[in-house]
């Protein structure tokens, strides 16, 4: 068993791996958005290649029974860095080669690899509302909203990974102490107050400091003060929940108010770092296995176009899975999980399928609204 084990164990230990391949997408009328989706596909099967090649998919036999080894299905991995190789239009497909780094595992250190992440999830701006409560300021209803111990804390972890925030300051000016707290307690609030201030993502959540009990009789005159963060990171164009985190974290001072302070900001750089650290890897997921699109069809007169335009829609490049959501008074709720993002989805269902006209009526990056005609009608 050793000696099978070995070799993958050799190769998990790589950690970087150099691959050329190619990536395709139709040219349309946008020659730039056709090399931008090239690129975005190449990108995609390095890491697919790069993984492969990183980590071998063999099986294992034990006891005389077949264990699949879930290695790969367990790994991840990212591109740290690609050069363009060799581009070209052939017929309606614009072709690019690239010669990319792909590495193993998480990129939360890797400044470079997060800068290209970012630009390929189309640079998302963040927004930030916690309500913060330290010690003393608990039993004042609304009190917390104007603190901004934690939100700072929070910012400088993100921003010192390359992300980017809206004008937080400008933001509170126009958003009222109701609303904001709302919004911490409902993703829906939230998603509002993300899109109204321009916001791709949201982060809210909770800070609390307290007062340690029993503690002082061993510190004399210095407060055991101790926090507690939650934070929400949630999709603005969605209302999903990209990802969460909490942290505790504690801080001796002789003033309380000094010590909950110091609580607060620990806890919240704590619970920002994870909470980074599993964005990134939703975010690394999505671009490279495939993001989930909201699709909502007008048009249809019958169950049997229903099922022949899921067929259809199946059967197109890039489309790894489709999922319905409910048909009703002709309208039919789908979500595509699919190699690219909404506006690469649009200009591939534009083109038409072959059983029916497509219209775009509006396109995000994760959602979609089309009416369809059946051809010939």
């Amino acid at each position: 068993m050793i000696a099978l084990l070995l070799p993958l164990f050799l190769l998990a230990q790589e950690e970087t791996k150099t691959v050329v391949v190619e990536g395709t997408a139709m040219i349309g009328t946008d020659l730039a958005k056709a090399r931008d989706e090239a690129i975005e596909d190449a990108l995609r099967s390095a890491v697919e290649q790069g993984v492969g090649l990183l980590i071998s998919s063999e099986t294992l036999v034990k006891n005389f029974q077949v264990i699949e080894d879930r290695i790969l299905s367990r790994s991840h991995g990212y591109v740290a860095s690609y050069e363009i190789v060799q581009e070209r239009k052939e017929g309606s497909l614009y072709r690019v080669r690239i010669k990319a780094v792909v590495k193993l595992g998480n990129l939360k250190d890797d400044l470079a690899a997060i800068g290209l992440l970012l630009r390929r999830k189309g640079l998302p701006r963040l927004m930030v509302l916690v309500d913060e409560r330290n010690i003393g300021s608990e039993k004042i209803p609304g009190f917390g909203y104007d603190l901004n111990n934690a939100e700072t804390a929070i910012m400088e972890v993100f921003m010192s990974k390359g992300f980017t925030f809206i004008d937080q300051a400008a933001a509170k000016r126009k958003l009222a102490k109701d609303v904001a707290l709302a919004a911490i307690e409902d993703p829906e609030a939230a998603k509002r107050i993300g899109f109204a201030n321009h916001a791709e993502v949201i982060i809210v959540g909770k800070a609390m400091a307290k007062l340690a009990r029993g503690a002082s009789k061993y510190l004399g005159d210095m407060k055991s003060c101790q926090a507690d963060v939650n934070l929400r990171a949630i999709n603005v164009e969605t209302g999903e929940i990209i990802a969460v985190a909490s942290a505790h974290r504690a801080a001796v001072h002789i003033d309380e108010i000094s010590g909950g302070n110091e609580a607060i900001k620990k806890a919240a750089k704590e619970a920002a770092e994870q909470l980074m650290e599993r964005i990134l890897s939703r975010w690394t997921a999505d671009v490279t296995s495939g993001e989930r699109i909201s699709l909502t069809v007008y048009g249809l007169t019958s169950f049997g176009d229903v099922d022949l335009l899921k067929r259809e829609i199946e059967e197109m490049r890039g489309v790894k899975g489709v999922y319905s959501h409910g048909f009703e008074a002709g309208c039919l709720s789908l979500e595509v999980e699919y190699e690219g993002n909404g506006e690469a989805l649009a200009r591939n269902l534009a083109a038409g399928l072959p059983s029916f006209e497509v219209e775009i009526v509006s396109q995000t990056l994760s959602s979609l609204v089309i009416k369809v005609k059946k051809r010939g009608e």
